[in-house]
């Protein structure tokens, strides 16, 4: 279940709780409330009347709970100790992580980070899970559409697999989910090597690098390193410079199957960010093999309200119908109205003339975006649309999630 726990301001500030044995109580108490309700991050945010906690869950915060001010240096030392970092450096940054098993009842590993701010230190915990339900392509809930590209792709020799979208859009979830195609479901062994920042999840059968730990080497280094290590495919987790993208895009026209992923809005918009970045057309012309973007909404839970006869609200596209559904939230949703996330998605028609002639042309995403969608491409925005439609998730949902 996603659902966020129960506040219990009550019991963490309770007059008769004190002492060191309190702190560590309480530490793993709001650990271990996080890791059973599948919370991806947690927040130890501090204000000037003490310190907020916090549920990422599903991609929305929750408030937990709020810890008094006197009492907020001490948690966050507690959380530094789990992750072997310096108690005594409070006004420099820092990260580490926990291993699986050290916090009683979790077993997942999980990355603290610190960071000092105007009323003390603020921590955030992110959860990295042993396993996850979505293992292969077919199982993410993508369209019939975007998988069938995707799983063409990979049976390619070479080329560039991108994956664009914002932070917490579910990117590494979907190149994991190819990588494991590859790895187990390929008709003959493949030599696969990552470069990650941080690994996320162990997978079997290949070869994971944390960048972090190579020391000053950059990735656009790492990416020339590993050509010397045989790979027939590479997964760079994010391109973020030129250096990166140029390495890259070697990689690829040198013969090699490339995954990476890439902070853009949509299709339209990776393009023309890696043309910024220096790449040039008739390269991506001559790498790139599937493109896609994707989003994550959350999913209606059943006790979700169903309208009729008025406008919808929250999305301007939305109003094309007057029966949408809103959520109300019940016990089973944790009161947010919402269970589990569904992906939304686009992909480029590269095997399109007018769209391979408008990258070619070096016209702006507006002009390529526009190309796309005459051609075939079912946009992000139509597809939000459907979801509506279905009663899938509500009109505020998606403004949530497009702005």
């Amino acid at each position: 279940m996603n659902n966020p726990p129960p506040l219990f301001d009550e019991w963490i500030n309770s007059a008769s709780q004190s002492g060191n044995d309190f702190i560590v109580a309480l530490t793993e108490r709001v650990l271990t409330e996080a890791a059973q309700s599948n919370v991806s991050d947690v927040h130890f945010q501090p204000g000037k009347n003490g310190i907020d906690i916090r549920f990422r869950t599903d991609g929305v915060l929750h408030r937990i709970g709020t810890l008094s001010a006197d009492r907020s240096p001490q948690i966050v030392a507690r959380l530094k100790v789990l992750a072997d970092l310096l108690t005594y450096k409070t006004n420099v940054p820092q990260e580490g992580r926990v291993r699986a098993g050290r916090v009683p009842n979790i077993a997942k590993e999980m990355r603290i980070s610190s960071t000092p701010t105007l009323h003390g230190e603020r921590a955030v915990v992110r959860f990295f899970s042993e396993e996850t339900l979505y293992h292969y392509p077919d199982e993410l809930g993508f369209p019939d559409d975007i998988q069938t590209r995707l799983l063409h792709s990979i049976r390619k020799n070479s080329g560039v697999i991108l994956i664009s979208g914002p932070a917490g859009s579910g990117k590494t979830t979907t190149a994991y989910a190819l990588l494991r195609e590859l790895a187990d479901r390929s008709e003959t062994l493949r030599s696969i090597i990552t470069l990650e920042d941080p690994v996320e999840h162990a997978l079997d059968g290949i070869a994971q690098v944390e960048v972090s730990s190579q020391g000053d080497r950059s990735l656009g280094d790492m990416i020339k390193f590993m050509m010397r290590q045989d790979p027939e495919v590479l997964f760079v987790g994010e391109i973020r410079d030129r250096q990166t993208a140029e390495a890259a895009f070697q990689a690829a026209l040198t013969g090699h199957l490339l995954i990476t992923t890439f902070h853009a809005g949509s299709v339209a918009e990776a393009i023309g960010r890696l043309c910024e970045l220096g790449i040039e057309p008739f390269v991506l012309r001559s790498t790139i093999s599937c493109v896609i973007s994707q989003r994550l909404v959350r999913k209606l839970c059943d006790c979700a309200e169903t309208i009729h006869g008025q406008a919808s609200r929250g999305y301007k596209e939305a109003q094309s119908t007057d029966t949408y559904r809103v959520p109300k939230g019940c016990e089973v949703c944790g009161g947010t109205g919402y269970r589990g996330r569904i992906p939304l998605s686009e992909a480029l028609p590269l095997e399109n003339d007018d769209v391979m002639r408008n990258l070619l042309d070096r016209n702006d995403t507006v002009a390529l975006r526009e190309s796309a969608i005459r051609h075939g491409m079912i946009s992000l925005e139509t597809r939000a649309l459907s979801l509506i439609e279905s009663g899938a998730t509500s009109p505020l949902e998606i403004r949530r999630v497009f702005g």
